[in-house]
């Protein structure tokens, strides 16, 4: 896998826009023994609406099991943040 472009969001998943014009979405974590990061392929994108799908559910469900939304409004407005950062960013590696 050679990349070319990729983008952090929210230091919990991190998008790569690979040579072949396909994107790849990794889950981003703490090893508990040594500290290091350690990222891990969840899957490879050819239609950037599916990933970008993805990625706003996986930080809404990671923000909810964090406690960082317990209302409904909070999730509402998380979910349309994370909705804008995420095409943001998109944006950004397709030019």
């Amino acid at each position: 896998m050679v990349s070319q472009k990729s983008a952090l969001l929210n230091n919990w998943l991190k998008v790569t826009l690979m040579k072949s014009g396909d994107f790849t979405l990794a889950d981003i974590r703490r090893d508990k023994e040594t500290g290091n990061k350690v990222e891990s392929v969840i899957a490879i994108y050819s239609n950037p609406l599916n990933l970008l799908s993805d990625m706003v559910n996986l930080l809404v469900k990671r923000a909810i099991y964090l406690k960082q939304i317990t209302r409904f409004d909070e999730f509402t407005q998380l979910t349309e943040e994370f909705s804008a950062a995420c095409r943001v960013e998109l944006e950004k590696l397709n030019a």
